[in-house]
């Protein structure tokens, strides 16, 4: 329970955390779904949004959502952030 406690940042959600070792591989925390994977990208989800990593070849070595970790090999040239899209309510205030 202190470890999930000490992962809440300001904004509520877990931390995560992206190491890169020469481009060829690269460790992630604080992850929650991977949504895609192929040889030219992985794209996955975190509390603060979507991460993709692009590349060639690559592949994921290891993948335990029940602790957050993600890790991926292969020739790494693009990391890219997508902010979490808005969730909207059930209702809406009608413009005009």
């Amino acid at each position: 329970m202190e470890k999930d406690a000490q992962q809440r940042t300001v904004t509520g959600g877990k931390s995560h955390v992206l190491t890169l070792d020469n481009r060829r591989r690269a460790a992630l925390t604080g992850v929650s779904q991977v949504v895609g994977f192929d040889e030219g990208q992985v794209t996955l989800m975190t509390d603060h949004g979507e991460i993709t990593l692009t590349g060639e070849g690559l592949h994921v070595t290891k993948l335990m959502l029940e602790e957050g970790q993600l890790a991926v090999e292969g020739k790494i040239d693009g990391v890219f952030y997508a902010q979490r899209p808005r969730r909207r309510g059930l209702f809406r205030r009608s413009e005009g």
